[in-house]
């Protein structure tokens, strides 16, 4: 089996999905799934746990409240194609709120088709 990573995609603005779908179907990247997410503190906020996330409605209050998150099973060579896809979109994920991704390594498969 050649390698495989999961790339794990987290976009805090949603309005980037379409785009970032056009982009990576531009570079043959399909198959992947997409959820809606939420942030650990956002969650907390809202239910109100914890005295120190209470502050944080203030500070969340203009943020977004949720987020969608994708991941694509990729063959190793084909991650930086699909990383440089999302920066193409999305500009600098580095910048504040933008969102994060990230690669687990995956060793074992069942169930794909092509």
């Amino acid at each position: 089996m050649e390698k495989k990573e999961l790339l794990f995609i987290i976009l805090n603005d949603e309005a980037h999905v379409d785009d970032l779908l056009i982009e990576l179907d531009k570079a043959g990247i399909r198959g992947g799934t997409i959820l809606d997410s939420q942030g650990m503190a956002q969650t907390l906020v809202e239910h109100s746990i914890g005295v120190s996330y209470k502050n944080l409605r203030t500070m969340l209050s203009g943020g977004r409240p949720y987020n969608k998150t994708m991941f694509l099973l990729l063959d190793g060579d084909r991650v930086e194609l699909a990383k440089d896809c999302v920066r193409k979109v999305v500009g600098d994920i580095d910048d504040e709120n933008v969102g994060i991704m990230f690669t687990v390594p995956v060793s074992s498969v069942e169930g794909l088709t092509k």
